[in-house]
């Protein structure tokens, strides 16, 4: 049996006067989602107010309800569940299918439960706890909500709390809420950091359709112990980054990853820090062909191509990673223009000597920092500009240029042989940085998914370029996370 551990906690008062709140009990250490809850018959049953009264008004009556040694407390039923249910209830009916019975008849009664949260991000999250009556949510002994008074349970988001975490580590937790008369109920939810930071502008399109600001119960941050090293379908890990996070893990390599809707699934993740930290789940590669052209489906429909083609080997694959996971930075690695091309110090975005030897592309916060599916991202953007070419880094001695237009960003469109899903216009007859300038005779073209030569990558020049690149078609990895 796991050593039992006791941590002693201190929280203030409303008037600042420190409390001892009551110890942790043991948490049980197994690889699921575990919850260990008390149930406490309070009031002496009969809405008895000697002891504390009916709803408390602090920390210290609230203490006092859940204190065995008062006499008017009383432990009747504990125990553990798998069942997230306990964290969202407004019935006995809902208890009572997970085995959980409340006492008095639905009068006098408190619960309380207590787990581990492993946040899969870093920052600052943000939980809602609702009740009928009072409530409070700790994290570590530290307060982060805390309603003492009599009241229906409320909307989520009514009372919040924030808390900064760290992604992988482990946080103990104790939730609790106290019944007088009347309804009662229970309900925590939590945001992710991703989740609560919404832009206050947009750049790309409809932005409402792909961003999911809702509250959610993530069973995955619920774990006792991290287990989903993606080692197996069944320890299926959220991403590529949980796995750096949770278990320290910087080898590059085939795991499983738990995609939306689809579940576990095969991803060749780059977990090296080279490029940005790592963390990344290839999307999809190309071959020196037409395969990933502008118009191909595969870019904005949901389908995949040689999915079994888990490696970094040369050949064409789209992965259900392009479908389904909702990401926030895209990267490009080019296997056949080295880090080195043409005399280069930077290997373009990141310089992947010593790594990966090849030239890079990184853009984070590609939709403005809204996390999305790639598929709905080139679905919606339109000519969506980052800025002046020559200062993406990733352009480089690697690829060709024109003086004017300049535009780099996603699904440029505005010429028809230029148009590509991420790359560059260009143009020399004048007119200065996009959007100005003639835009219908450009004549380089250089991108990913591009309509020129219908090719997956490439950099072509037609004629009166300024700066002369590889000049041919190429391949491209592409990944998220």
């Amino acid at each position: 049996m796991k050593k039992l551990i006791a941590l002693i906690f201190s929280v203030s008062s409303i008037g600042g006067q420190a409390q001892l709140m009551a110890t942790y009990q043991p948490v049980h250490m197994q690889p699921t989602v575990q919850l260990d809850y008390w149930v406490y018959s309070t009031h002496a049953g009969n809405s008895n107010i000697s002891q504390y009264p009916i709803v408390p008004t602090n920390i210290t009556e609230m203490n006092a309800i859940f204190n065995s040694s008062n006499s008017n407390t009383t432990l009747v039923q504990t125990g553990t569940t798998n069942s997230a249910r306990i964290l969202d209830w407004t019935s006995a009916a809902e208890l009572s299918t997970i085995g959980i019975n409340v006492p008095n008849g639905g009068t006098n009664f408190g619960l309380r439960v207590q787990g581990t949260f492993i946040p899969l991000e870093t920052g600052w999250y943000t939980f809602t706890l609702s009740s009928d009556d009072a409530s409070d949510l700790y994290f570590e002994g530290s307060p982060v909500i805390s309603t003492y008074s009599g009241q229906a349970t409320q909307p989520l988001g009514t009372r919040t709390g924030t808390i900064n975490l760290t992604a992988g580590i482990r946080y103990s937790f104790i939730a609790r809420m106290q019944q007088g008369a009347g309804g009662f109920g229970m309900r925590l939810y939590w945001k992710s950091p991703s989740q609560n930071n919404a832009p206050v502008s947009y750049t790309s399109v409809l932005p409402a359709n792909t961003y999911y600001q809702s509250w959610t119960q993530n069973l995955q941050e619920l774990v006792s112990v991290p287990f989903m090293d993606g080692s197996t379908a069944a320890k299926a890990a959220p991403s590529a980054k949980y796995l750096q996070t949770a278990f320290g893990n910087y080898n590059d390599g085939t795991y499983w990853i738990n995609l939306p809707y689809v579940g576990p699934t095969l991803v060749h993740c780059l977990l090296r820090t080279a490029v940005d930290g790592g963390g990344w789940m290839m999307a999809m590669k190309a071959t020196t062909g037409t395969t990933f052209n502008y118009s191909s489906s595969y870019w904005t429909a949901v389908n995949t191509l040689n999915p079994a083609e888990t490696n970094r080997n040369n050949g064409d694959a789209k992965f259900d990673t392009m479908n389904y996971f909702h990401a926030k930075d895209i990267m490009a690695l080019w296997p056949d223009i080295p880090w080195n091309y043409n005399g280069s110090s930077s290997g373009g975005s990141v310089n992947t000597n010593g790594s990966y030897n090849v030239w890079c592309w990184l853009q984070n916060n590609f939709n403005n920092g809204i996390r999305i599916t790639p598929i709905n991202f080139f679905n919606l953007a339109n000519n969506l500009f980052f800025g002046d070419a020559n200062n993406f880094a990733g352009k480089g001695t690697a690829f060709s240029s024109q003086v004017d237009v300049r535009f780099y960003g996603f699904n440029y469109n505005l010429n028809a042989l230029g148009t590509n899903r991420w790359g560059f216009g260009w143009n020399e007859n004048g007119g200065g940085l996009y959007p100005n300038g003639n835009q219908q005779s450009n004549d380089v073209y250089t991108g990913i998914g591009m309509a020129y030569g219908n090719v997956s990558a490439g950099d072509f020049v037609a004629c009166c370029d300024n700066v002369r690149g590889i000049n041919r078609s190429a391949r491209v990895e592409i990944y998220i996370r």
